[in-house]
């Protein structure tokens, strides 16, 4: 009697390991990442990188355009302010990847990024 037993608690063993290697081969072939896609949160960040460069270029043409049509002085206005448009979405860039800019508050531009992390939240 107890051979069929263990014959059967055997059977029923190698059943749910079974099982569960087809369980868990499936879930590491759903969580493995697409080559072909980027990650998340780097298209996120080169889309900002974009809106930022093509929001200051617009909104300084924008600008210039409207001063030289308000002063009567074309093209003087709208060149200035393209290219400081230019330079400000630059800037904005140069604050998103360097992280100036994110947190409100004072930043001490002499720590680094590295001690700014190992002592947690410190500003000062």
């Amino acid at each position: 009697m107890n051979d069929i037993n263990d014959h059967k608690g055997a059977k029923r063993l190698a059943d749910i390991e079974r099982r569960l290697d087809k369980l868990q081969a499936d879930r590491e072939l759903k969580d493995r990442p697409s080559q072909a896609a980027l990650p998340e949160g780097m298209a996120a960040i080169m889309g900002r990188v974009a809106t930022e460069l093509v929001a200051g270029v617009i909104v300084g043409t924008f600008i210039g355009w409207m001063l030289d049509r308000w002063l009567d002085t074309s093209p003087l206005f709208l060149l200035v302010m393209f290219f400081l448009g230019a330079i400000a979405g630059m800037l904005n860039v140069w604050r998103v990847f360097t992280g100036r800019g994110l947190a409100a508050g004072y930043f001490d531009e002499r720590k680094s990024a590295s001690e700014v992390k190992s002592k947690g939240d410190d500003r000062t």
